[in-house]
């Protein structure tokens, strides 16, 4: 028994069934970007936004800035779809899970920060920003991905074994 388990903790997390609405948000979520970054920018997509910051033409702060908000929608629909998805209990919870959750983020901080590594050694201008903006997405998916592998080996192992 890990000192995790020793010492009772539990991650606090969504109930299972709020990966249900984070898939939902997630999916729009990604055809918003998909518009974004390779359609064609419905100009309907265009309205006045209130902005602490804009650097569009020149710097201006606290103004109301008219803006295609589909870049916006993309980031807010994954990141909260994702985060409902990946923080959400297992339909059957079993004891190490919070272990193997344990494991699969301090791994997915690892792929983040060599993801972000290599995005600066290998991306150069404006692009970067971009990247740096979607690397929150590729840590939620690494988790998620990383947590999915080693249930998957725990439920093996306890079947061979």
């Amino acid at each position: 028994m890990s000192n995790l388990e020793e010492s009772g903790f539990r991650f606090p997390l969504f109930p299972h069934r709020a990966r249900l609405i984070g898939a939902l948000l997630f999916l729009p979520g990604l055809f918003f970007g998909y518009l974004y970054f390779f359609g064609s920018r419905p100009v309907f997509f265009e309205i006045p936004v209130f902005a602490l910051v804009t650097t569009y033409m020149e710097n201006r702060f606290f103004v109301i800035a008219q803006t295609n908000v589909l870049d916006e929608l993309f980031a807010i629909l994954c990141i909260s779809g994702l985060a409902l998805v990946v923080l959400s209990r297992e339909r059957n919870e079993h004891p190490g899970d919070d272990l193997l959750r344990a494991s699969a983020l301090l791994r997915a901080v690892y792929i983040t920060v060599g993801f972000w590594l290599l995005s600066f050694v290998l991306i150069f201008g404006w692009a970067i920003f971009v990247v740096c903006s979607l690397l929150f997405i590729i840590f939620l998916i690494s988790y998620y991905v990383t947590f999915r592998v080693l249930v998957a080996r725990k439920r093996n192992t306890r079947r061979d074994g």
